[in-house]
């Protein structure tokens, strides 16, 4: 029987993807399978019970589950489930295995993937990406490093649960599937988004090849059928439980704290791509590296609202922070602070919100590039590589700006003159104009200009002389 099985699977696996079982696990051989839960509180119990079912339905094997302590010669019949440990993790297929699911996250959809994971282990399932076909940057050292940081795990748990592969004999295996239950969360691992789209339930090829190895008597009509259903089921349980927390985490505030869910914006344009930021209570973003931070769990967002300084502050006690803040983002090296309405020396400004120039109040660059808060002005000078030249350097960047300035006060048809002319009345102070070469003797138009770096911008507006 087993040997039919294995060159059924085997003809099956050249034509689906993803499911590994080796030769030495131990695969279950009977209708039902008992379980102990060893401890954990009612609702832990009830969502390991409900979320389970779904492996029963394509295995057609039985969960039972035993509401009192086994005796003492049924308990080695018995698999045992805890909640304690700070690890989530199981025995791979036999009897008298245990489960632990000790580090089950604060969100429903994750607490159902890690759920379902175990429980492909018990039902002999080893990981996918350990699997000796995998890509091979899953082989890297980078890869080891980013487990540490995203995982905050050791380097020893990375490379036992993520690196190092599986060199068993296979008892039957497909082409490799990266939606597979049994495949980690490569975008928690890595960091990287461009795996961000992680199946939490069971794929296609998760079922049909656990059909095949427990449950032979499904057709692929019904089986096609089921996963549809799963399908819609899954993305009903994944919409109302993201509402769910987002409803739950919004209502996180203090008088200076909230959360700001994707895609809304802070007043000054801060946001994250997924996931949740905590700003002030006033609109705008806390300065401070703490808040840099996209949060996705409730229990993360519920600590840092509830225990960091800057979140038990009064209004007031805000806006005298924030006033505090604003005076220390006024100048950086060669650079300072330009408020909103306050003109630089080429009277260019931002009519909403902060941009930066030089400490002599000159425009750095062709234009003027306005921030939406004082803050995210002192981080664009902080990058900026003229606020970070030492001074030889920054008194070179200067000459070189006049001789350039020269330069562009004349174009191949006009150029900026310093003249008063008798046929047009210039202000005091606008003593600029621009002529076309050629005829020196009078404007090319009635306008007059504070300083030539107005007058070159109004000459590159005169499509003669361009």
């Amino acid at each position: 029987m087993r040997l039919l099985l294995l060159l059924g699977l085997m003809f099956l696996s050249n034509q689906l993807n993803a499911f590994v079982v080796y030769e030495e696990t131990r695969i279950w051989n009977r209708d039902s399978i008992t379980f102990y839960f060893l401890d954990g509180t009612m609702q832990q119990q009830n969502e390991v019970k409900h979320f389970a079912k779904l492996w029963e339905r394509y295995t057609g094997i039985k969960f039972k589950y035993f509401s009192e302590k086994p005796g003492f010669f049924n308990f080695s019949q018995v698999y045992t489930i805890s909640f304690k440990g700070n690890s989530n993790q199981s025995s791979v297929g036999r009897v008298n295995g245990q489960i632990y699911f000790g580090e089950l996250s604060d969100n429903i959809i994750q607490r159902k993937s890690t759920i379902l994971h175990e429980f492909g282990h018990m039902l002999g399932l080893s990981h996918e990406h350990q699997r000796q076909d995998r890509p091979s940057f899953l082989n890297s050292a980078k890869t080891l490093e980013q487990c540490k940081i995203q995982q905050a795990k050791s380097k020893n748990w990375c490379y036992n649960n993520i690196l190092e592969q599986n060199f068993e004999d296979v008892f039957v295996e497909s082409e490799y599937d990266i939606d597979s239950i049994m495949h980690y969360d490569l975008q928690t691992i890595t960091g990287n988004e461009k795996y961000q789209d992680k199946n939490h339930s069971l794929s296609y090829t998760d079922k049909y090849f656990i059909a095949m190895l427990y449950n032979q008597n499904i057709s692929d009509k019904t089986l096609e059928k089921m996963h549809q259903q799963d399908l819609w089921e899954q993305q009903k349980f994944e919409s109302k439980a993201n509402k769910d927390r987002e409803k739950n985490i919004m209502k996180l505030s203090t008088s200076s704290c909230k959360p700001l869910a994707y895609p809304n914006k802070s007043k000054d344009g801060k946001y994250c791509e997924s996931g949740f930021m905590i700003i002030g209570n006033d609109g705008f973003s806390l300065a401070d590296p703490e808040f840099k931070t996209c949060y996705f769990s409730l229990k993360q967002i519920t600590k840092k609202i509830q225990q960091h300084p800057l979140c038990q502050l009064s209004k007031t006690q805000l806006l005298h922070k924030r006033k505090s803040w604003r005076n220390s983002f006024q100048n950086y090296g060669n650079c300072k602070r330009l408020d909103t309405n306050k003109k630089n020396n080429q009277e260019f400004y931002c009519t909403q919100g902060f941009s930066y120039v030089t400490n002599e109040n000159d425009l750095i660059g062709e234009k003027t590039k306005c921030y939406g808060s004082e803050e995210s002005a002192f981080q664009a000078m902080k990058k900026d590589e003229v606020c970070n030249l030492p001074p030889s350097d920054f008194r070179r960047y200067q000459r070189k700006q006049v001789i350039q300035q020269r330069r562009k006060l004349a174009s191949k048809y006009c150029k900026v003159v310093k003249k008063k002319y008798h046929n047009i009345s210039c202000p005091k102070g606008f003593d600029y104009t621009i002529i076309e070469k050629g005829y020196p003797d009078e404007p090319i138009n009635s306008k007059c200009f504070a300083n030539t770096h107005q007058a070159i911008n109004g000459m590159s507006k005169i499509s003669l002389c361009q």
